[in-house]
Parts: C-alpha cells; sequence; structure tokens
C-alpha cells in the first residue's frame, strides 16, 4: 500500500528457487555490490543476521528461507545489527535509506478449501494445492531521506524492477469468470511447474488462478 509522500514498489512474483538465483545473478551483473541480508526466525536480536553475497545464501541462512533483503544504496554500509558471512567483503557506503524486501513465493495447501473474494458462489477443490505469491518491495519518504539520497533511490529501484523484468514473465492469468489479472511477475521455472502440473497460482485475499 502506498502512503502520502511515500515512493513506493510492490511487484507481486512465483518465483521457483531457480529463478530467484537468476534473478540475484543479473542484478549482481548490474550491480556487483548487491548483497543480501537474510532473515532469522524468533524475536529480533535472538538469532545473528548476516549480510550474504547471494540472495541463495541468505534465504537458506537460518534453514527458514522466507525472506531475504537489500540494502540501498546499493553498497550501504552495515548497521550495528548485521555481520558479514564468509567471503562478503566489508561494504563502505552511505547509511541505509530503504531496504528492498524479496518475500519467498511459498507452495500451500487447502484442506477444507476457499472462496474466492470477487466471487462467493465458487468453491477451489478440496485439498487443492496452490503456489502462493511472494513480493519485491520497498518503501521510503522523500523528505526522511533527503533529495540526493532519494534520486539515487528513484534510479537503483528502477534498476532492481528492471533486473526482474529481464529475467521473469507477465503473469497471464485469469479468475474464474475469465477476467485478465496483470501487474504480476513469473518466473520461467514457475511458469513451467504451474504448466506441467495445473498447479493453482496464489495470492493474498484466498484468491486462486490459473495460468492461460
Amino acid at each position: 500500500m502506498a502512503y502520502a509522500g511515500s515512493r513506493t514498489m510492490n511487484v507481486g512474483t512465483w518465483l521457483l528457487p531457480e529463478d530467484e538465483d537468476a534473478f540475484d545473478r543479473a542484478l549482481r551483473d548490474t550491480s556487483p555490490g548487491a548483497a543480501w541480508q537474510c532473515s532469522q526466525p524468533g524475536p529480533p536480536g535472538l538469532h545473528p543476521v548476516h549480510l550474504h553475497g547471494s540472495l541463495a545464501n541468505a534465504m537458506a541462512c537460518g534453514g527458514r528461507g522466507i525472506q531475504a533483503f537489500l540494502h540501498l544504496p546499493i553498497g550501504a554500509s552495515l548497521p550495528s545489527t548485521v555481520t558479514l558471512a564468509d567471503d562478503v567483503p566489508l561494504p563502505d557506503g552511505p547509511p541505509i535509506a530503504a531496504t528492498v524486501q524479496l518475500l519467498r513465493s511459498t507452495r500451500r495447501h487447502d484442506p477444507d478449501g476457499t472462496y474466492c473474494d470477487h466471487d462467493a458462489g465458487y468453491q477451489h477443490p478440496v485439498g487443492g494445492p496452490y503456489f502462493d505469491a511472494g513480493r519485491l518491495a520497498v518503501r521510503w519518504f522523500e523528505d526522511d531521506v533527503g533529495s540526493g539520497a532519494h534520486e539515487v533511490l528513484l534510479r537503483q529501484t528502477r534498476e532492481v524492477r528492471s533486473v526482474l523484468t529481464a529475467t521473469t514473465g507477465p503473469a497471464r492469468i485469469k479468475d474464474q469468470n475469465g477476467r485478465p489479472l496483470t501487474g504480476y511477475r513469473i518466473g520461467p521455472a514457475a511458469q513451467a511447474m504451474a504448466e506441467a502440473t495445473g498447479t493453482l497460482l496464489g495470492r493474498p485475499g484466498l484468491q486462486r488462478f490459473q495460468l492461460g
């Protein structure tokens, strides 16, 4: 959700780990200083948090693999709560002005079936598996970061989104009434999986969609 005065990017994604890897490699080709912070389970401060040289390592750290974070500007200096993972050089850039979240897409299972928000008369098959959307998101407030940092954030956010666009495709999906839904991206591996298995694609609000 955008708030007054904020600059926001929020793109729904369906990515398998191999799609995440392709996105990360392309991002690091474009911005060699890009590094990802892991997100440890449990209360803040209970577990060490690391800066990793790859998205895959950040997702694997702690064994949970739900989300990872990219500090902006790329190469920003570390906060005191984050330590370096092995073989990651110490960033010495300006302070962090915004943080990109990559929330991982998740395979889920509906034991009782669900209803679409837009169609109360449709019930999904009981026990139907689905692939819930993740997201690539960032938000900051221009007045908080200053004009110089704001321009850097705008440029780098466009670069991150361009890399996502280059490594994924538009998700061509329709709701149960045949209406198209736009604005989501899907990785090649995720699309191949959904097409081969007939797995429904999900998004918040208990909505499920098929590629088509």
